[in-house]
């Protein structure tokens, strides 16, 4: 059989036109975040990264900076407690099984459609507020005050996908061996240290996937927020992507557009590093 020096070469075409299909979107986003590029006037104008210098010294930038992290790590945090405590529920409660299919519904619509339903609820005189009246207590002005507004896209947020970390905990607690839970049990820990010091270092690789997807997609949040307040009142819900979205495709100021997607791409990737550095040190370890 006659030998083929080429065929190895052959076969990663495919993966190279693939990585050079992503590579040059993304790589002419970079070129242009460095550039005065709007639509209306033409040929994108090196601008010796003029928009990065804005985006950090205006007040609209950093504000935007900031709700995007606080909604990042509040909703990561709020979703792991919960879903790990609804998962152990689940797991071990007497009632796990009748409460599984309840657990999947929000999942099950997209979060646009789940976003507008909330949106509906939490408007003034609707179910959320007439059930507060209920009880005695004034209304509050959800999505429209601009004190309350982030706190209820983030309870949205919470909503729509704390079922998944249920999910992916249930599947990281049946993974942890019987054995090592009884065997503490025997040696006198209740419950508290017996999570604390069995459970829970058993779960960290499921916890790193876990905060990896929930962290990356709530950096990098639009449909819900556009969905219920379009980064308003005022700016209170305004994070990076709506803020690139409304300087891209509002304002056609494509180079600041671009300077805020790529600072919100360095914190998913930040994130992301350093979460993959940890799961290697304690893999090693």
């Amino acid at each position: 059989m006659r030998h083929k020096p080429h065929l190895p070469y052959l076969l990663v075409l495919p993966a190279l036109a693939f990585l050079a299909a992503i590579l040059y979107p993304f790589l002419t986003g970079a070129c242009w975040s460095f550039t005065s590029y709007r639509l209306s006037r033409g040929d994108p104008v090196f601008n010796w990264g003029e928009n990065y210098v804005r985006l950090f010294t205006s007040g609209e930038g950093l504000h935007a900076v900031t709700i995007t992290l606080t909604y990042a790590v509040t909703v990561v945090v709020i979703e792991c407690v919960l879903g790990l405590g609804l998962a152990m529920l689940l797991n071990y409660g007497r009632y796990g099984n009748a409460f599984r299919l309840l657990n999947v519904l929000p999942l099950m619509l997209p979060p646009v459609v789940a976003a507008i339903m909330w949106k509906v609820m939490l408007t003034e005189n609707w179910v959320v507020n007439w059930l507060i009246e209920s009880t005695g207590n004034a209304k509050l002005a959800w999505l429209s005050g601009p004190d309350t507004a982030l706190l209820s896209v983030m309870l949205i947020d919470v909503w729509i996908f704390t079922p998944f970390v249920v999910l992916l905990g249930q599947a990281g607690l049946r993974s942890v061996p019987q054995e090592l839970r009884e065997a503490s049990s025997v040696d006198g820990a209740g419950p508290i240290r017996n999570f604390v010091s069995v459970t829970l270092p058993m779960l960290m690789p499921v916890l790193v996937v876990i905060i990896a997807f929930r962290g990356i997609d709530s950096l990098k949040m639009f449909d819900i927020i556009y969905t219920t307040t379009a980064g308003g009142p005022v700016d209170a819900t305004t994070n990076l992507h709506v803020l690139a979205y409304l300087d891209g495709i509002r304002n056609l100021n494509f180079g600041m557009a671009m300077a805020a997607l790529i600072v919100l791409w360095l914190l998913v990737y930040l994130m992301s590093h350093f979460l993959l550095k940890a799961r290697r040190k304690d893999a090693v370890s």
